[in-house]
Order: structure tokens, then sequence, then C-alpha cells
């Protein structure tokens, strides 16, 4: 029977191993994303022949990612079907979230039939040409070209820096901010997430970036490496009074620390219309589809 293990920063090493070569896209498959939500889904890990092992908990209802090999020829087989009798153990039918199309036919093909598959629109990952969101070239870029000429009108050009221990107190002062600017929010877990992410920042392995206006901190985002061609955004916060800001922290951190990736990941847009009209806005090269997987009766 699977043990599964509550998340710990000590986990890092473990997880990226297996991460690292699954060759998933997704937003799901790096361990900081495990880790700063790890409370509000109540994420545990399990190790177990050659596999690593997720869950999720969200109210009494279980979760899990497709089990993720750490070598060529494990049993994938044998890996569900270790779900499959971990979830019959808790009363209830295995549901494997975040699949993309590949997983699907992959779970279809180890297990016949035996899988009902829902797509969910709101967790389709948001990936961008990296090259796009450095350049912002074109007419369809124009936009977003104009609301950056107005920042720098008001506040110059050169405002962007790296994150680090210093000024990383500076952000969450900002976030702050940004929560008092959004009452009508519930916010409870993503400040936690937030929280997590620049209180463990150099441990999570993280990258981010801040920009400055009249000298505080106005914006800020923070994300990790996927793989070698992909770059996952987990937060971006600006500040409403600063025209332009989330224009300026897009491309100057796409500029300073996403030159070496061919994508950006700029995650889902959980079915809000004005996140999904704000990541349309700077043109996915493709959205990374993702598919619910529920075990038949």
């Amino acid at each position: 029977m699977l043990e599964f293990r509550n998340v710990v920063i000590e986990m890092k090493p473990l997880a990226d191993s297996y991460f690292k070569k699954s060759g998933n896209w997704g937003s799901e498959y790096t361990f900081s994303n495990l880790f700063i939500w790890r409370t509000n889904n109540q994420t545990a890990i399990a190790e177990q022949d050659g596999f690593l092992f997720v869950r999720y908990r969200l109210g009494s209802k279980y979760y899990f990612l497709m089990p993720v090999a750490g070598h060529e020829g494990a049993d994938s087989v044998k890996a569900v079907e270790s779900l499959i009798e971990y979830s019959s153990g808790l009363g209830c039918d295995l549901v494997i979230t975040g699949l993309g199309k590949e997983g699907t036919e992959k779970l279809e093909e180890l297990m016949p039939g035996r899988f009902e598959f829902r797509a969910k629109p709101e967790w389709f990952d948001y990936l961008y040409n990296a090259s796009d969101l450095i350049n912002l070239k074109g007419s369809r870029y124009q936009a977003k070209r104009n609301h950056i000429n107005k920042f720098e009108r008001w506040n110059g050009t050169d405002t962007f820096e790296e994150m680090h221990a210093g000024n990383i107190p500076y952000c969450l002062e900002t976030y702050e901010k940004w929560v008092t600017e959004h009452p009508d929010l519930d916010l409870r877990a993503e400040s936690l997430a937030v929280h997590e992410a620049l209180n463990h920042f150099d441990q999570l392995g993280l990258k981010g970036g801040l920009n400055r206006y009249n000298g505080k901190v106005c914006a800020f985002t923070v994300g990790a490496e996927i793989n070698s061609e992909v770059f996952v955004i987990h937060i971006e916060k600006g500040l409403t009074d600063c025209v332009g800001v989330y224009a300026v922290i897009n491309r100057d951190f796409a500029r300073h620390a996403c030159q070496s990736y061919k994508y950006i990941n700029r995650e889902e847009d959980m079915g809000i219309e004005g996140l999904r009209k704000a990541k349309r806005s700077y043109y996915p090269a493709m959205l990374l589809e993702k598919y619910v997987a529920e075990l038949k009766s």
C-alpha cells in the first residue's frame, strides 16, 4: 500500500529528480507549485516501485497526478493499480488530474475502457513563445507597447531588479497593499501561497523580478524552471494605481530571466473571465490541455 507523506521543503531533490525526466510541461510538475499550495491542497507525495505519486485533498475528495516514472521501463500499469488500490482503501473512486492529451491516450492504452475522460478548460495552461513576450513585436502587441510607454514616460526605463533576499520584504509589502486593493476577493489561499513562495524563495530555487515606481516596488513576479525549454510563472502582482505596470513586469522579467527558454507557461485562467481575457491578449502559442480521468465504477 502506498504511504503518502505531507510535502516539506526537504522533498525538493526527490521531486525534481522525477519531474525533470517526465517531459511534462504543465505547471503541476514543479516542486515549487506543490510546495506553495501544499496547505490549501493538503498535498502529499509517495515513492514506490520507481514512481513518484502526488496526492491532493480538497475537502473530503482526493485527487492524484498521473504517477511519474523515474526511469524507462517502469511498470506504469502496476503504478496505476497501486493508486486504484489506495483509493479503494479510502472508500472513493480514483480521480487523476492534470493529464495532457498524450496522458489520456497513454492511460487509455494502459487500461482500455477503464477510465472516463473530461476536459477541464479552466485548467488549460497558457504557453507563449518567450521571444514574443520579450520583444512584443508587431501590431497585435501595440496596446502593450502603449502601456509600457505610459509607464516609462512617468517613471523612466531602468526600473527592473532581480529578486533577492534583500528586496523580498518590499515585495511582501506590495502584496499586502495589493490585497487591500481587492477587498471583494477571498485571497486566503493565495496569500498563503505567495508568502510560502517568497519566504522560501532560495530554497525552492525560484527566479523573480520586480519593478519600482518612485523608488517603491509596484510589481513583482516569481516563477520556476519546468525543464530546459519551459519556464513557468507562478505569481505576478502589480498595483492598480501604476498605469502599465503589468505590461512592464511581464516584458522585463521575460527579458532578464527567460532568454534561454523557448516557452513561458503562465498557468491557467481558472475560468475567470477577466483573467482569461488578459492571458489571451498576449496571444499564446498554445493552450496546454488538461483532462480529468475518473475510474469507471
